[in-house]
Parts: structure tokens; sequence; C-alpha cells
């Protein structure tokens, strides 16, 4: 993600554009309609009133339709798809009304008293002025209708100035006025600028920083969901799809403790395939493993209480973990397993027990309050698992402690 410090000269313009509308919209219209009603109560007693009224609907059509216009265009973003065009239908408005106003002043020189076309003309320099600070945004839209304005009536004095007497000063006051404010409106044309590309560069940020975030936090998402499946293949057999070794030692010490605080009960069951490794000889190691994974279902619907945790111990040995089960619990549970075994006939022709798969248990019970270590407990299993062994195989051995 790169992040672009200054705006496009395109997107710069079409911003322009629209700011323009927004503001020009309702201002300007309205302080033209205001010189247009403030020039009919001016000119009532000198100008016959029906060219007044049809001057002034005139006016009064053209700024609707000006502002008809901007709407349109606003709503239809054309300042965006059709910029240049947009441009220069604004130019023209602009142009077109700044001509009225200067053809009514030069039109007033014939028809009122000197005194009121100085009204008149302050007049013009008010509308001028109330719309410089909402048209500047666009500098040339704003120049367009001064010039129109103004430039006419300066030069039509300057050119008539033995007609009246103050025609001189007027033109040069109108063009040193046109010189004003162009430099006034250039430097508040810069503004509008800079304010329109730190508005665009603050939204940018705050945006391009958004994306930042979601992406962060997506990532981070990814990370954990990573982490999770990593510490899953550190935690589980990949054969079997139970716990592996790492698991036991915390599963223990966590039953362990927590039997400790409640003053419950505990077993574990350490089960052994019997001549497992003959099976392997014989029938190869993906029967082997076949074997290993019914085996593992078999123990998983031997232990169906909440809480229960069965473990691929290691090889052919697997550890059952039975949190609140006491000695009968558990070596019902042996028992139960035994038989899940037995009646799944699994074939093994080379096994001095029986001609099926058979298992070996080690059952251990940790009475409420005993004190001991994960590792004692696997040993005793172990021990007892041993124990089941030497008493020929398919045997279950209990201990309690």
């Amino acid at each position: 993600m790169i992040y672009q410090r200054s705006i496009p000269a395109d997107e710069l313009f079409s911003a322009q554009l629209e700011m323009l509308m927004h503001s020009g919209r309702i201002a300007t219209i309205t302080a033209n309609m205001l010189g247009v009603l403030a020039t009919l109560v001016l000119f009532w007693q000198f100008v016959a009133v029906s060219w007044l009224l049809v001057w002034a609907c005139g006016m009064l059509i053209m700024l609707l339709a000006r502002s008809l216009f901007m709407s349109n265009a606003l709503m239809e973003r054309r300042y965006e798809e059709r910029p240049r065009r947009t441009y220069w239908q604004l130019l023209v408005g602009a142009a077109i009304t700044g001509a009225v106003w200067s053809s009514a002043y030069i039109a007033s020189t014939f028809l009122v008293p000197e005194p009121i076309q100085l009204v008149f003309l302050l007049l013009i320099f008010m509308v001028i002025t109330l719309s410089m600070g909402v048209t500047l945004a666009l500098r040339e839209y704003f120049i367009a209708h001064l010039f129109t304005s103004l430039w006419p009536i300066a030069w039509w004095c300057l050119a008539h100035y033995w007609t009246q007497g103050n025609n001189l000063l007027i033109g040069l006051f109108t063009l040193a006025v046109c010189a004003v404010l162009l430099v006034v409106s250039n430097r508040v044309y810069l503004s509008f600028r800079n304010m329109i590309a730190l508005n665009w560069e603050r939204e940018t940020m705050a945006r391009e920083l958004g994306d930042l975030t979601r992406s962060l936090r997506e990532r981070n998402r990814q990370l954990r969901d990573a982490r999770r499946q990593l510490t899953d293949l550190a935690n589980v057999d990949e054969l079997t799809g139970l716990g592996n070794r790492r698991v036991v030692n915390q599963v223990l010490r966590d039953e362990i403790n927590r039997a400790r605080r409640s003053g419950g009960e505990l077993s574990v069951i350490l089960l052994d395939v019997d001549y497992f490794k003959h099976y392997n000889d014989t029938y190869g190691h993906p029967a082997g493993d076949v074997v290993l994974q019914r085996l593992a279902d078999l123990m998983q619907r031997a232990t169906a209480r909440a809480g229960e945790v069965v473990t691929r111990y290691g090889g052919e040995e697997f550890l059952l973990i039975l949190p609140g089960a006491g000695e009968h619990s558990a070596q019902r549970t042996a028992e139960r397993l035994k038989e899940l075994v037995l009646a799944e006939c699994i074939h093994h022709g080379q096994s001095a027990v029986s001609p099926y798969i058979t298992v070996s248990q080690g059952v251990v019970a940790v009475r409420p309050g005993a004190s001991l270590e994960p590792a004692d407990l696997i040993k005793l299993a172990d021990q007892t698992l041993y124990q089941a062994k030497d008493a020929g195989r398919n045997a279950i051995a209990f201990a309690a402690v």
C-alpha cells in the first residue's frame, strides 16, 4: 500500500468544481437576486416599469437556470464524469451574468441621474464582492464574472470621459478595483486550493490508515489461526487425531490440581496393544496404523463423559485420563474398553493370547487428598500395566494411591 502525498491534478480540478457549485449554487444566486431587487427599487422612478420588469424577470430566469444547472450537475456528478465541459458551462454562465450587469450600468447612464449611477455602481461592486468569497474555489469563474461586469464599465467611462465630469475618475477607480480584487482573489484562491489539498490528503490518509488497520486486523487473525494450528499440530497425534505426549503432562497437572482443590477423584488407564510388533512384522506398518486408528475410535467411544481425555502416549500405548472417576468407575471403563476391542475382531494371527487384537491395561485410581506429580502417576500406571502383561496379557491390573 503506497500513500499518495499530493492530490492528482484531475481530482483537484473536480474537487474545485464540486466546491464551487456547492457553495455558489445558493450564495452567488442569492447575492445577484438581492442586487436585482435593489436595482428595481433604485430605478423605479427613472425607468419605465415595463422595461424594468422585463429586465428583472429575464435576470431572475437566468439566475434560476444557473442554479438548476448546478443542482443537476452535482446530482449527476458531472464534475467527475465531464469536468471540462462543466467548467466551460460555468464560465459562460458567470460571463453572461457579468455582462448583464455591465450592460445595465451602461444603459443607466442614459436613463438615470449621475448620483443614481454611482449608487448602482456601488451595488454592482457589492454583488461582486459578496460573490467572491464563495466562488474562488475556481479562480477563473470569479475572474470571468469580474471582468465581464466591471471591465466594460471602466473602459466605457474612460472612453466617454467628456460626457460626465466623473467618468474619468469612475473609470480609473473601477480599473483599480478590478486590480485589487484580482490580487485578493488570487490569494484567496490559493488558500482554497491548499484547503482542498489538505482535506484530500487528510481523507486519503484516514482511508489508507483504515485499510491498513483492517489489513493488520486480518493479518493478526491469520496469525492467530496459524498459531492455533501450529499448537494443534504440536499437541495432536497425526495418525490418530488424539492428543500426544505433550498434552499428557499439561492435562494431568491440571486435573491433579483440580482434584486436590476440590477433593475429587482421578483415574488414569495406560493401555498397550498386545504383541503389536508381531502384527506390524506380519501385516505391515500401514495395516498397523489402521489398527491404531480403529482403537483410538473405540477408546473415544468408551470415554463419553465430559472432561475425559484420550491420548496416544507413544507407539502402541494409549493413556486415558478420567477426571472424577473412582476405582469402580475406572474399572468399568477398562472392562468396557476390553469388550469393545474384542468385539471389533481385528484378526491377529501372530498373537499368543488370541486370534484377534487384544489390549493390556494398567488402571490407577488417585484417592482424594493424594499428592502426586504427573510423572509419578504415569510411572505408577506403567508399573501397573506391566503387571497386566505379566498376568498373561489381555488383562487389567489395578492400583490405588
